[in-house]
């Protein structure tokens, strides 16, 4: 099967493509420029601005699956104006929408946001794209996943375990949802399926609800040591676990997150037994692991 991804040489198109290489599917990588990556070099890739017609009709063409992930959102650094946000968001995602009608191609893969919704103009932009996919859908009767993702975008290493139990997600999780989204897709699974793409910590409610004064505690029957590692290295701990039903993630996608709060636990406990300096990493998902 030859998947498209557009947005590929971002953060989450990399790490998309890699987890659609190892699964086995024939890649096409779209962007504006090449992704420098030495181990994607091997993967087609063609210039496309999403907001270029031409350019994205030769991208589509030819391919069994599209993913779409090209976006400019409000957090990108450095900024870019909310014209630009609208245009590649929105025009961006009706070219690609018509381009796959187009070509035939009936397996898509969207990437909404968690910032859905009507107090910014990035969130406008997913309100609109996962409208003009259900709209798509009605016409072609094509296979369509709207995913809501949490919020990947790198962060210094100790950070991102705190954002975990808010709105963070492991890049490694984001890639594996949409590689089997795709792959549900293809198998026709569903006609239209939107659902949020976030951590599942397996905490009992009464810890979600009150995390920051019986998590430490619960983190330390999962963990031994927790307690010590969150005081060493001042996790900031929420009042409240942000955390969602996936469950319908797992029964159409057969997908759910892997890597939660007590597995980067897990993870710095060991960085710690072996004395590593921890406070000028990145996500671990840019880290080998450590030996065991």
């Amino acid at each position: 099967m030859r998947i498209l991804v557009t947005g590929a040489s971002g953060n989450g198109g990399q790490a998309v493509c890699r987890a659609l290489k190892q699964a086995g599917y024939d890649v096409r990588m779209a962007d504006v420029m090449p992704s420098s990556a030495e181990d994607l070099k091997t993967l087609e890739f063609v210039r496309c601005d999403t907001r270029t017609v031409s350019d994205v009709r030769q991208a589509v063409k030819g391919m069994d699956g599209v993913i779409h992930l090209a976006a400019w959102h409000c957090a990108h650094n450095p900024p870019v104006s909310d014209d630009t946000i609208f245009a590649v968001n929105v025009d961006g995602t009706y070219n690609v929408l018509e381009a796959c009608r187009q070509e035939g191609v009936k397996a898509i893969v969207y990437a909404s946001s968690m910032a859905y919704g009507w107090w910014s103009v990035y969130g406008v932009t997913k309100v609109i794209g996962e409208d003009l996919c259900k709209t798509y859908q009605n016409m072609t009767g094509a296979s369509i996943a709207m995913l809501r993702y949490h919020e990947f975008i790198p962060r210094p290493y100790l950070e991102f375990g705190s954002r975990l139990l808010q709105n963070g997600i492991d890049r490694r999780d984001v890639a594996a949802a949409t590689v089997a989204a795709i792959r549900a897709a293809l198998d026709r699974r569903f006609e239209l399926f939107q659902t949020v793409i976030h951590t599942n910590h397996g905490m009992p409610s009464e810890v979600v609800k009150d995390f920051r004064n019986k998590g430490p505690a619960w983190c330390e029957s999962q963990v031994e040591g927790a307690q010590a590692l969150i005081e060493k290295y001042k996790l900031v701990l929420p009042n409240q676990v942000e955390q969602h039903d996936l469950s319908e993630a797992e029964r159409l996608l057969d997908w759910k997150p892997r890597i939660g709060f007590i597995e980067f636990l897990c993870d710095l406990k060991l960085r710690d037994e072996q004395g590593l300096d921890v406070h000028e990493l990145f996500i671990p998902s840019e880290l080998p692991e450590v030996q065991k």
